[in-house]
């Protein structure tokens, strides 16, 4: 049953493998009240720019040594977000280690769900409507092995929902998605008034796109050249150039100079947009 206005309260949101904060930013720009933020990260670099740019996020550090005690004191929460590292799950890494190699990072999934149970209101309480709808999302990337998304689906119980970010923005993203969110299960994406939904719409002026989309980017700066050709993104002055630091914001989605702290060059920029 919907809530009304009057009854709303500020949601208060658990986010693992949080990253640079984008979904607190994503929150914040549907204009929701945060009540309290929550948020488990292990990257320094990833921590201080979320404490200078929310500094009311509650940090809680690694995801494995948040117990479940922890997540009940801190609790309840309304929302539950977060995408464990693809790395060891992409089709991209030939490498890849799977899901249930302690030795990757793929097995981190299991804190996700770990956390989610701890985080589920009893379901006496569900039941007796007693308690307050908790909500939750887990993304990953859709280039892994299908024996893979099974166990991931097999555990959450849900089927995942596959979504491109290349329908309402300038970056080619596809990912799967599972969660209880209302209408996710028939989720359709379409562009609104304002959306960048090119390349060129996110450049700096005097600069010239040669791709409709950015590709998966990483931590690298090679990674800015797009394909197996190598392409150089952007054109400048009649010269070959890569995508700076502030228009990789705009196609992400992320306010200008987000990532621009304590005086970083865009190695470390792209660094932190590439996690």
């Amino acid at each position: 049953m919907p809530v009304s206005e009057d009854e709303r309260k500020p949601i208060r949101v658990l986010s693992l493998f949080d990253g640079i904060g984008t979904g607190l930013v994503a929150l914040k720009q549907l204009g929701l009240q945060i009540g309290m933020f929550v948020a488990s990260e292990i990257d320094e670099a990833a921590i201080r720019l979320v404490q200078n740019r929310h500094p009311e996020v509650i940090h809680v550090g690694d995801v494995t040594k948040f117990s479940d005690d922890d997540v009940r004191r801190l609790g309840p929460f309304d929302l539950l977000i977060g995408g464990s590292p693809c790395n060891d799950l992409s089709g991209a890494n030939p490498r890849r280690k799977g899901l249930l190699d302690s030795d990757g990072t793929g097995c981190l999934f299991f804190d996700f769900y770990r956390i989610l149970r701890a985080a589920e209101p009893p379901r006496c309480e569900c039941n007796a409507g007693k308690s307050r709808p908790f909500f939750w999302l887990f993304e990953n990337v859709l280039s892994m092995k299908l024996l893979e998304r099974r166990r991931i689906s097999r555990f959450l119980q849900c089927q995942p929902v596959k979504a491109n970010a290349s329908t309402v923005s300038a970056a080619a993203r596809p990912r799967l998605f599972w969660g209880n969110l209302p209408g996710l299960q028939t989720l359709e994406l379409k562009p609104q008034p304002g959306d960048r939904l090119s390349v060129q719409s996110c450049l700096e002026p005097g600069r010239t796109a040669t791709i409709e989309k950015l590709n998966t980017i990483t931590t690298k700066p090679g990674c800015l050249y797009q394909g197996h050709t190598r392409i150089a993104p952007v054109t400048h002055m009649g010269k070959e150039d890569i995508l700076w630091s502030t228009e990789l914001e705009r196609i992400f989605g992320l306010p200008k100079h987000y990532t621009d702290l304590n005086n970083h060059g865009p190695k470390e920029r792209l660094a932190l947009l590439g996690r």
